[in-house]
């Protein structure tokens, strides 16, 4: 089999009626295209709600591929499917990318600040993770902790979230047929619409999901974190066509700091409902401690 990121293999969805593969990419508009996908597909929210994959919401139950099963996942196929599906001009192999400072935002508000239990578990011990914040410096200062880290650590450590794209899609491996952009997601939408309607299908409408819960400015990042978080993002920038990014001396204005303090009690919430999921997983894990 032709050498393709362990990412794709283990994420990529595959609908064979209409020779659609995704590539998910995280905090890339994900969640909402996979659920149009489901639906495109015949799955339901009730056949999420089963799901056991430590996810925080309903909603995020669409990534667990066990629900969509082996007859629309890539990796379940054996390895002449897959390579006919990775390969073949039957297919449009697409995925949707984003502005890569935004997305690092992005993947560090939803997943570390709120303290998700899966991250917890993963990286809660780390030096960089977020406590829970008491005020909208409290997250300026652990945002840019944990950016002036990332390139600090081996590759192997980093969580597709936060990860490259271009290291997660392999495009010098695989063809795709249209790479996206969140920015512009309606250029994706109008290539996938043409596409199911050629064999006889209507693309379902794309579902507003996990929205970011604090607002992005530029000035999240202070001189250090920029100049991190650029090195760190380079390459997506050269593969995908984005533009090197501005810094703001000044920061955050006003408007941006009155917000985040007002959603301070949320996020602490958030925190404390994240924590009890995590009891939950924990309490309902078999005795022989498999995952679920």
């Amino acid at each position: 089999m032709s050498r393709v990121p362990s990412h794709v293999l283990r994420t990529a969805v595959a609908l064979d009626d209409v020779r659609l593969l995704y590539v998910p990419v995280p905090k890339a508009g994900c969640t909402a295209l996979l659920w149009a996908l489901a639906e495109l597909a015949g799955l339901s929210e009730r056949d999420f709600a089963r799901s056991r994959k430590l996810e925080v919401t309903r909603s995020l139950a669409v990534h667990d591929l066990f629900v969509w099963g082996p007859s629309l996942t890539l990796e379940e196929r054996g390895s002449e499917e897959r390579e006919w599906i990775l390969h073949s001009p039957d297919w449009l192999r697409f995925t949707v990318v984003r502005e890569p400072l935004r997305r690092l935002w992005s993947a560090w508000v939803s997943k570390l600040l709120v303290r998700e239990p899966r991250f917890v578990a993963m990286f809660g011990d780390e030096e960089w993770f977020p406590t829970p914040p008491s005020s909208s410096e409290d997250v300026l200062r652990s945002f840019r902790r944990f950016v002036s880290a990332l390139s600090e650590q081996d590759p192997a450590w980093h969580d597709p979230h936060w990860s490259p794209q271009v290291d997660l899609l392999g495009t010098t491996e695989l063809a795709y047929g249209h790479v996206g952009r969140l920015e512009r997601v309606a250029e994706t939408l109008d290539v996938l619409g043409e596409r199911v309607r050629e064999h006889g299908r209507e693309l379902p409408s794309l579902p507003s999901e996990n929205r970011s819960l604090l607002p992005y400015v530029p000035g999240v990042f202070d001189h250090a974190a920029h100049v991190a978080g650029v090195r760190f993002t380079a390459r997506d920038r050269e593969a995908f066509g984005y533009e090197d990014p501005q810094e703001d001396p000044d920061g955050p204005g006003e408007a941006w700091h009155a917000a985040v303090s007002a959603s301070i009690p949320a996020i602490r919430g958030l925190i404390e409902r994240h924590q009890r999921v995590g009891d939950l997983h924990v309490a309902v894990r078999p005795a022989d401690g498999a995952p679920v």
